[in-house]
């Protein structure tokens, strides 16, 4: 019994030192973490504003596609609005489609020209056939495809890359410039 006594002793005394140590902190203390003596207690934020402080009013919204309004018109203020007339936004006119986009043209470059090219419904992948006719301009002659981006034509070379560059008018024309050269180009009916 002295052997086990002994023994049981040595173990006793390492874990009584090994509870009380300062490098296992308070891992065996179960209850409430004290702060330390020197720790100062955090206050609270100020409570903020809820913002917007101005009355807010609320108004249905025109029906959709802007029925009722015009563009340039303006529309009426809501009661108890500081604002006396507000403008309306323009609208833009819709993309052509592409079968209004189809068909021959005379392409005119400022620099070389003008020439002919049709553009086909056809699809070649995934943008349509061009076909260009006695055109000089070096980026008019190559053009093989042409694509649509909202009212942008892009006018395309073999591999994809935009040779031109188009906007609508107004007048049923698109004018834009050649991407490499700069030079203007104007595509009419």
């Amino acid at each position: 019994m002295k052997l086990s006594a002994l023994v049981l002793l040595p173990c006793a005394l390492a874990l009584a030192s090994c509870a009380s140590s300062s490098r296992l902190g308070d891992s065996f203390d179960f209850g409430a973490r004290k702060p330390p003596p020197d720790a100062r207690p955090i206050a609270a934020p100020e409570p903020l504003m809820a913002a917007p402080t101005e009355q807010v009013s609320s108004e249905p919204l025109p029906p959709a596609g802007g029925a009722g309004v015009t563009p340039g018109s303006t529309v009426a203020p809501s009661p108890g609005s500081s604002q006396s007339q507000v403008a309306a936004l323009p609208t833009t006119p819709p993309a052509p489609s592409t079968g209004g986009i189809a068909g021959a043209w005379k392409i005119s470059d400022a620099a070389r020209g003008s020439c002919n090219i049709s553009l086909t419904r056809q699809t070649l992948l995934d943008v349509y056939r061009a076909t260009p006719s006695g055109c000089q301009a070096g980026s008019l002659a190559k053009v093989n495809a042409w694509q649509q981006r909202g009212q942008e034509i892009d006018l395309l070379e073999p591999g994809g890359r935009t040779a031109v560059r188009l906007f609508p008018t107004g007048d049923g024309a698109y004018e834009g410039a050649a991407t490499m050269s700069g030079a203007k180009i104007r595509m009419t009916r």
